[in-house]
């Protein structure tokens, strides 16, 4: 095994991983990972990477845009935002556009794996980009760990979604489903983009859990610190984290 992989490799081995997944973009998966990670962040030492190299917008979100890893004898320092640590590629490129190549997009992930600072950590929280690319193929190389993918009730969204779900359900790593933009809570529960019934079929045919996220208008004005956000996504994060360890 090279080198760096092996690296990569140890440094997660005896941590809990979970993967934040989709197969499709623009459904919310950053922010319910960062929300995540903020909840585990409460009872045990976690560190949130993000694998998405090309976006990076977890440093957005917590308010480190522009910002740089510290690196110290033991490797790169993660942000820390309240008790969670942080790491991503925007904190060594400064948020500057990365443009690599396919072969590169394995090396710079396994790097920022291998190269940080996970002392005392318990948990790792993955952010992942969306699709079934070089991401997925890095991080089952690396680990073993507990899939969550993130939808919305868009009927195109459970379609791509469900490639996904086929793809982890045939390796017998079975995911969470997270709904997320499910319903608006104004007195009575609206569905704006109509009832769930394709994600309640989705469910049925592989066997798996789901949950309906709100939409919360108001996590807009958490954008840069949403480690202060204490809103009613927090609520149904506790009702995800509950059924992954159940």
């Amino acid at each position: 095994m090279e080198p760096l992989r092996q690296l990569a490799k140890e440094k997660l081995d005896g941590k809990k991983v979970i993967a934040v997944m989709s197969a499709k973009g623009g459904v919310g998966k950053s922010i319910i990972s960062s929300l995540l990670a903020l909840s585990f962040s409460n009872v045990e030492n976690t560190i949130l990477i993000d694998m998405d190299i090309h976006t990076m917008a977890t440093t957005k979100l917590f308010g480190f845009e522009g910002k740089l890893h510290d690196v110290g004898k033991d490797g790169i320092e993660p942000f820390k935002a309240n008790s969670l640590g942080i790491v991503s590629l925007g904190g060594i490129v400064k948020d500057n556009y990365v443009l690599l190549p396919g072969g590169n997009n394995e090396e710079v992930m396994e790097s920022l794996i291998a190269y940080t600072n996970m002392k005392n950590t318990k948990r790792i929280i993955f952010d992942l980009p969306p699709g079934l690319g070089d991401e997925v193929l890095v991080l089952e190389r690396l680990t073993k760990y507990y899939p969550i993918v993130v939808t919305t009730p868009s009927k195109v969204s459970v379609k791509v979604v469900e490639y996904l779900v086929k793809y982890l359900s045939e390796r017998n790593n079975k995911p969470l489903l997270a709904v997320n933009m499910s319903y608006f809570d104004c007195g009575k529960i609206v569905h704006p983009f109509g009832e769930i019934e394709n994600v309640k079929s989705l469910s049925e045919k592989y066997n798996i859990k789901f949950v309906e996220m709100p939409i919360d208008p108001n996590i807009e004005n958490y954008i840069g610190n949403i480690q202060n956000y204490r809103g009613i996504l927090m609520e149904k994060i506790k009702e995800l984290t509950s059924l992954y360890e159940s």
